[in-house]
């Protein structure tokens, strides 16, 4: 995962805690990333219209751009690090799992819906817990045929660390499942832009 994108998620839950000001000290140290980084981001917001920056501090005028900023440059295929096919049905799945679930798994626990039928998993697991995944699926019942777990591979500290129990943040979840392909894709961006209108083009 890029650098940048630590930066929108940051920003955009801040969104969602109805932060009005933000401090472009305060992301650099929260996201991890330079000074040089936010600045060169918030400058490209900006000429989107999606920002408005002051001395040391800036606000957001349109989520709804940042939001669709970085779902249309993410492509969470390209981050995939192993699959398997798993011999489970999906909620047993995602129920033994230790990891940060996202896509539609996600957002099924956090909102307690499920829009459209789905039967992929994606998950989020760190550097450090890689063995951790392997003693995971030592007990699962793999198979050959089509893959329904997708492990992401992670460094991102803030990511980890702005996911609530297993469950990533909302913006991250809301990305994610906009770089995927099908059906179930689409029934999912609505349900999550009706239940954050925040993030709905054209709402301010």
């Amino acid at each position: 995962m890029k650098k940048y994108e630590r930066i929108y998620r940051e920003i955009l839950i801040g969104v969602l805690n109805k932060k009005e000001r933000f401090s472009q000290l305060e992301l650099s140290k929260k996201c991890y990333v330079s000074l040089g980084l936010v600045n060169k981001i918030l400058k490209r917001l900006k000429e989107m219209g999606a920002v408005e920056i002051f001395p040391m501090q800036f606000r957001v005028i349109d989520a709804s751009k940042i939001l669709f900023e970085w779902a249309t440059n993410r492509s969470i295929n390209k981050e995939i690090s192993e699959k398997y096919c798993i011999n489970l049905e999906t909620t047993e799945i995602e129920k033994s799992s230790p990891f940060i679930l996202t896509a539609y798994s996600a957002w099924r626990l956090a909102s307690k819906s499920v829009p459209f039928e789905y039967s992929n998993v994606y998950i989020y697991v760190s550097k450090e817990q890689k063995e951790f995944l392997k003693t995971w699926l030592k007990d699962k019942p793999l198979i050959k045929g089509k893959e329904n777990v997708f492990v992401l591979i992670t460094e991102d500290k803030h990511l980890i660390e702005n996911s609530k129990g297993k469950i990533a943040s909302i913006p991250q979840i809301f990305v994610d499942i906009y770089s995927l392909w099908g059906m179930e894709s689409k029934y999912f961006i609505t349900d999550i832009l009706e239940k954050y209108p925040i993030f709905r083009v054209g709402v301010e």
